[in-house]
C-alpha cells in the first residue's frame, strides 16, 4: 500500500518513522521541512504540497494540531477531497470534536473517499515507541484493511463502531487525564507545603489506589522541575474545548472537566501553552503561594 503522511509534529513524526520501517511506501508533508527532510533521508519520499501526497497515496493519514487544519487539508482546492483518488482511505488520527469527525466523513463521502477517526492516547513516549492505544471510528472493512498500519504505531488498538466513535474515545480519555493532571498537581503542592519529600511520596503512592498512569508518567517530571513538552498545554485546552463542544450537542454536563478546564485557560493567558501539560502545578503553586523546590528522583 502506498501511504500518505500529513503532519509530521511532536507526535506524528515517530508515527511516521515506525510506517516507514515497516516497509510501506509512504509520502509525507509537513510544512515544517526539516522534518520532511530528516524523514525522507530514512526512506521517506518527501512530497511539496498536500495535492502531492493525494495524487500518490491509497491511504492518507493526517496528524494535525486543530480541526481548523485538518478541514483546510481535506477541502482546500489542493487538498485530499478534490485531488485523491475514488475509494481512498483518510485516516484523521487528530484530535478533534466528535462532531468534526462526522462532518469530515460525511463531506468526503461526496468526493467518493471514505474516513475514518483514529485518535491516539499515550504521548511522546509511546509514539517514539509504537505503543499507542489508537481509538477508530469508522466502517469495519476500512478499520480492517488499515490494521497492518495501526499495529506499526500502536498496540491497544480499539474499533468503537461508526464514525465519531473514535473521536469520542479520546474526549473521553482526555476527561480523565486532565482531570487526573490537578489531582496530581494540587496533591504535589500540599504534600510539599506540608513539607513531604515528593520522591518518597511518589514510593508510598506508586502502589496504591491513587497509583496511576498519569502519575506515573508525570510525577517524576514534577519532581525534577521538567517541563519539556510531551503533551502541551495549549494543545490539552483544546481538546477541554472540544469535550465541552461534544457534551453541550448531546446535554451532558461536566462540572469537573469545565473547572479543569479553567485551570488551562489560566495558564494559556499566562504565556505557558508550549510547556507540558503538567506544568498546570504553576497554578496551584501560585494559589498556595508555594514553589516545590526541585529534586532529582
Amino acid at each position: 500500500m502506498k501511504i500518505g503522511f500529513i503532519g509530521l509534529g511532536i507526535m506524528g513524526k515517530p508515527m511516521a518513522l515506525h510506517i516507514i520501517k515497516s516497509g510501506f511506501e509512504t509520502y509525507l508533508f509537513d510544512i515544517n521541512t526539516n522534518a520532511v527532510n530528516e524523514l525522507n533521508a530514512l526512506g521517506g519520499n518527501a512530497c511539496s504540497s498536500v495535492k502531492e501526497i493525494a495524487e500518490n497515496s491509497e491511504i492518507i493519514i493526517t496528524m494535525l494540531p486543530t480541526s481548523q487544519h485538518v478541514s483546510e487539508v481535506l477541502f482546500s482546492e489542493d487538498g485530499i477531497a478534490n485531488n485523491s483518488a475514488p475509494e481512498t482511505i483518510v485516516i484523521d488520527m487528530s484530535s478533534v470534536s466528535t462532531e468534526d469527525s462526522k462532518m469530515f466523513s460525511s463531506k468526503l463521502k461526496a468526493f467518493g473517499i471514505y474516513c475514518m477517526d483514529a485518535p491516539v492516547s499515550g504521548g511522546e513516549p509511546m509514539a517514539l515507541e509504537g505503543k499507542l492505544s489508537i481509538m477508530v471510528g469508522g466502517d469495519e472493512r476500512h478499520f480492517k484493511k488499515a490494521l497492518p498500519l495501526f499495529q506499526e504505531i500502536g498496540e491497544n488498538i480499539v474499533h468503537f463502531g461508526e464514525n465519531g466513535n473514535g473521536s469520542a474515545a479520546k474526549l473521553a480519555n482526555q476527561i480523565i487525564v486532565s482531570a487526573n493532571l490537578a489531582a496530581l498537581s494540587e496533591a504535589c503542592v500540599y504534600a510539599s507545603k506540608s513539607g513531604i519529600d515528593l520522591n518518597k511520596l511518589f514510593e508510598a503512592l506508586n502502589g496504591g489506589l491513587a497509583g496511576s498512569a498519569i502519575m506515573d508518567a508525570k510525577m517524576p517530571s514534577i519532581i525534577s522541575g521538567n517541563y519539556e513538552p510531551g503533551g502541551k498545554i495549549e494543545t490539552n485546552f483544546k481538546d477541554l474545548g472540544n469535550i465541552q463542544q461534544s457534551a453541550n450537542a448531546i446535554g451532558v454536563p461536566l462540572p469537573v472537566t469545565n473547572l479543569v478546564k479553567e485551570i488551562f485557560s489560566s495558564e494559556m493567558v499566562n504565556g505557558n501553552g508550549k510547556k507540558d501539560h503538567s506544568f498546570i502545578i504553576d497554578f496551584f503553586e501560585k494559589m498556595a503561594n508555594h514553589k516545590i523546590p526541585v529534586t532529582s528522583n
